[in-house]
């Protein structure tokens, strides 16, 4: 077999490190095991017969324990291990288990189960993913298609009889690029995707089907979509996706002049981001049947530092609703320190209670890991993912143990205007002024969705089982288009004594925020306090004399640029 190297550098890690350091409390991990392997497979974008990919050294692993690391996730793919029917090769992934496991730390199995074997994907027993603009399969099982699911928990009946409790970890496959939730993207560096772009993928007939379907559960009768879409319909098997994305073309607000037609897409796009998480429910129910739950985690794709394009399905707060009734852990991507994005995530974990894993995407400096570590802490994580853990040693160990689950404490939110994103507007206003209200006041970032389940008015508290007071002012920057039921939410809070802005910018609402805010002052040092606890970053290059209020008195803190500082009781 020809060997091909790791593509991780380990020189000189950690050389200068002092006492070994534990990380097992915040279940620091990194990732890429493998993936040189899945591209030279038969699946993959170059495939090389016979090969295997190295594992890392296992003195370099040691030393990245020593350092703080406590898992290491190994990428396996179905199409790389079954390379002909019911011959199922894991040489790959034993000698990667037993590197990692020599070294003393977890091996954590992220599994791709979505691009499925060769011969399978060659045959007529499934269905793959179907753009709708050009009617065309990309090589990805198709979310749609009952036999998926059957075939996903094939894979998992066989991972299981392999390696069974000797995995410390297992990841439930969605789809995705990367086996998360989103619908299918171009990752051909890697894999043989066949025709792939950004898109909507629902053209297949189970597709077709399952939007028909769930149409007629909503209305019951044609009549009754017929009035709500303003369409003539003679019945539900005429029902098509939108003719706005017929051609590829994200729409815009613009596109929808009358309240039915926005009726007719938002029906559809509600549908489409919730059929990824039914499908991702279910890919967690198979997994459950072989591992227990502490072991399974699931990452639900991320919001690109604010919000993915709709396309892309990736609606955060609805997979933390769907996975807080398995108590798994959620790994969502794209946490580095966006204020929007980290708390548009964050607050609904906390408000459904499952815990917060957080992964930046690779190539973050210095400067912007530090940003990220207090963003962690200021959104409640518990757990932190890294790709370039050799390169940012030094800052977690310093500032890892401020993860402690528990999330700032704050009286403000900022509406994320869910319809409005579904229909297309750029939230780019929204996410703008988030990042400059940030250095003003801590807050958390409200869905549509947290409304209507009660967010407003009863917040989970760092006591389990308990809940606490809600907000008591609601920071609206685009008000273009809310849900009417959510509207109704608002005034109802509003009665009962909350306080609604609605500004077009942050300098607008920061007057009226005053009496509410955890700062108050625009000194590029952001604050968060938790309990007794203040955690104070700054933002700036230079130092920054801050003034914190605790306890009952001012104190002055001289915060050095790019770091963080904290004050207790």
């Amino acid at each position: 077999m020809k060997p091909i190297l790791t593509a991780l550098l380990f020189a000189a890690i950690f050389a200068h490190a002092a006492a070994a350091f534990d990380g097992r409390k915040w279940h620091i991990s990194t990732g890429n095991l493998s993936v040189g392997y899945i591209g030279a497979s038969p699946i993959g974008a170059h495939p090389v017969s016979g090969t295997y990919e190295s594992p890392p050294p296992v003195e370099a692993l040691v030393k990245m324990k020593e350092a703080g690391l406590v898992a290491y996730e190994d990428y396996i793919a179905w199409g790389a291990v079954e390379r002909d029917p019911g011959k199922w090769d894991w040489t790959q992934h034993d000698r990667e288990f037993e590197a990692v496991k020599k070294a003393g730390l977890d091996y954590v199995a992220y599994n791709w189960v979505h691009f499925p074997p060769v011969w399978l994907r060659d045959s007529k027993e499934r269905t793959l993913m179907r753009c709708v603009e050009h009617r065309q399969d990309t090589n990805t099982l198709s979310i749609f298609d009952p036999r998926t699911l059957a075939y996903y928990d094939r894979f998992y009946s066989q991972l299981h009889d392999h390696f069974g409790d000797r995995l410390d970890a297992v990841y439930a496959c969605i789809l995705g690029p990367y086996g998360e939730g989103n619908y299918p993207l171009d990752v051909s560096w890697l894999i043989d995707c066949g025709h792939i772009h950004e898109g909507y993928w629902c053209g297949d007939p189970y597709a077709l089907a399952a939007f028909r379907d769930a149409m007629r559960a909503k209305y019951s009768n044609i009549s009754a979509l017929n009035k709500a879409w303003g369409t003539d319909l003679k019945s539900f098997a005429q029902i098509l996706p939108p003719r706005e994305i017929a051609d590829g073309i994200d729409p815009t607000p613009a596109a929808f002049k009358t309240p039915e037609d926005r009726c007719r897409w938002l029906d559809f796009i509600t549908w489409y981001h919730q059929a990824i998480i039914d499908f991702a429910e279910n890919s967690v129910r198979i997994v459950l049947k072989y591992w227990p739950a502490e072991k399974v985690r699931l990452k639900p794709g991320g919001n690109a530092g604010g919000v993915n394009p709709i396309a892309w399905g990736t609606y955060c707060p609805g997979y933390a609703k769907m996975a807080a009734r398995y108590g798994i852990v959620l790994q969502p991507a794209d946490c580095h320190g966006a204020v929007f994005g980290d708390k548009w995530v964050a607050t609904a974990y906390h408000f459904y209670g499952v815990v917060l894993s957080t992964e930046p995407a690779g190539g973050l400096d210095t400067k912007t890991f530090v940003r990220r570590m207090f963003s962690d802490a200021s959104c409640g994580a518990s757990q932190l993912f890294t790709y370039e853990f050799d390169a940012h040693a030094p800052e977690i160990r310093k500032y890892v143990h401020l993860l402690t689950g528990i999330p700032g404490e704050t009286q403000v939110a900022v509406l994320c205007p869910t319809t409005l994103y579904r229909l297309g507007a750029d939230l780019g206003p929204t996410i703008q002024a988030c990042e400059r209200l940030r250095d003003f006041t801590d807050f958390d970032v409200l869905d549509e969705l947290l409304i209507l389940d009660g967010a407003l008015s009863s917040l989970p508290s760092p006591a389990k089982g308990r809940r606490r007071a809600g907000y008591r002012a609601l920071v609206i920057f685009q008000d273009d288009c809310i849900d009417p039921a959510v509207q109704d939410k608002i005034d109802a809070w509003k009665r009962a004594g909350g306080k609604v802005i609605v500004a077009s910018s942050a300098e607008q609402a920061e007057p009226q925020l005053v009496p509410f805010a955890t700062d108050g002052v625009m000194d590029g040092v952001w604050i968060t306090t938790r309990g007794r606890e203040t955690l104070l970053y700054n933002t700036t290059d230079h130092e920054v004399r801050c003034k914190v209020g605790i306890g009952g008195k001012n104190q002055k803190v001289d915060v050095a640029p790019n770091s963080i500082s904290t004050l207790s009781l």
